[in-house]
């Protein structure tokens, strides 16, 4: 059977929509496209920004002739409370929620009633015993953030059929269920954070979010050359971190910001490695509207020691051959929107 699924990437800088068509077990792609976001946008809490940001994502849903109203929405990173728990032993169903709840309220810094609570068993020992163990992603969702979400949705006329956090979103387009892909880090490089995930036979194991993006990388430059804002973004994206540019003055003003990421990313190998010794991270995939910066990939894979690669969240969808080479250009941005529609419940 055919059904339309519609992702909904509402980003600091942007707001991207990607729709599929579900038929049989492949997915072909409908229509996308991308709007610049009005500021403050989501994260005002003003009646009259969330109703421009609603007619921003009405503009956008007709511009791409998207008349489904159900719709798969990403919740930041940086808004949500994510921890993977594995010093837990065996547990039943019921003993589980009691142990999440318990956890949980050492590394969420909000009430319990106030947050929406979701678990996904990753490890399960079948049988109680000294080696029997349980490890679980855990997912706590503010309830004041989702209400936000929900209502800027209402706003436009569109419903929501699941919300989820951008990394599960990410990891489900980039990393997909494949058993046989090596571990792999995935960087989502946004406007405002950098969010890192450790993944594994299409699992999540790891993650962390830091509140360093490509605004930094901005404003970095804009003061560094007494620039506006929009002059040293065009800086950043035709020099980027090539060294033989400019007399490498660009990268001179880029690289301290690109090594706090740099380093928080071997931090969570080293940290993910440390855990699980027989499976290191064999590979990194760059995601998010900053992956496509000059010379970022190769400075990574200098700075990790791996392999880096720029992601590409169409390789499993089907689409005509003259859409494939203009997906290309903007393929990194849009790998949360495509992880959003590729959802299935």
């Amino acid at each position: 059977m055919s059904k339309i699924s519609v992702g909904l990437d509402i980003g600091f800088s942007s707001i991207k929509v990607v729709s599929l068509l579900k038929d049989n077990d492949n997915f072909k792609l409908v229509s996308l496209g991308s709007i610049p976001s009005p500021r403050p946008g989501i994260i005002s809490d003003s009646d009259t920004d969330l109703e421009t940001l609603a007619n921003s994502i009405k503009q956008l849903f007709a511009a791409t002739k998207i008349d489904t109203k159900e719709v798969i929405v990403a919740l930041p990173e940086s808004k949500v409370f994510t921890r993977v728990i594995d010093e837990l032993p065996y547990l039943t169903d019921n003993e589980l929620s009691s142990a999440i709840r318990y956890t949980a309220e050492e590394f969420i810094p909000m009430p319990l009633a106030d947050v929406n609570l979701n678990w996904q068993v990753l490890i399960r020992s079948n049988v109680k015993g000294g080696d029997a163990k349980t490890v679980v992603l855990v997912i706590a969702s503010p309830k004041h953030v989702v209400s936000k979400y929900v209502h800027v949705l209402d706003l436009a006329g569109l419903h929501p059929r699941a919300l989820e956090t951008e990394t599960i979103a990410v990891t489900r387009s980039l990393a997909g269920s494949n058993p046989f892909s090596p571990s792999t880090m995935i960087m989502q490089f946004g406007a405002t954070t950098t969010d890192f995930a450790a993944v594994s036979k299409g699992l999540i194991w790891l993650t962390r979010s830091i509140s360093t993006g490509g605004m930094a990388l901005t404003r970095s430059l804009a003061q560094h050359f007494n620039f506006e804002a929009n002059q040293a973004e065009q800086y950043k994206k035709i020099y980027g971190l090539m060294e033989d540019q400019l007399e490498g003055k660009v990268f001179e003003a880029l690289k301290p910001i690109i090594d706090i990421i740099a380093e928080e990313g071997k931090r969570m190998i080293r940290a993910f490695e440390t855990k699980y010794p027989q499976n290191p991270i064999k590979r990194v995939v760059l995601s998010g509207g900053g992956a496509k910066m000059p010379g970022f990939v190769i400075y990574l894979a200098n700075a990790f020691g791996l392999e880096v690669q720029e992601a590409d969240p169409w390789y499993s969808i089907v689409k005509d051959k003259e859409s494939a080479s203009r997906l290309v250009q903007d393929a990194p941005s849009y790998s949360v929107a495509v992880g959003l529609a590729l959802r299935e419940d």
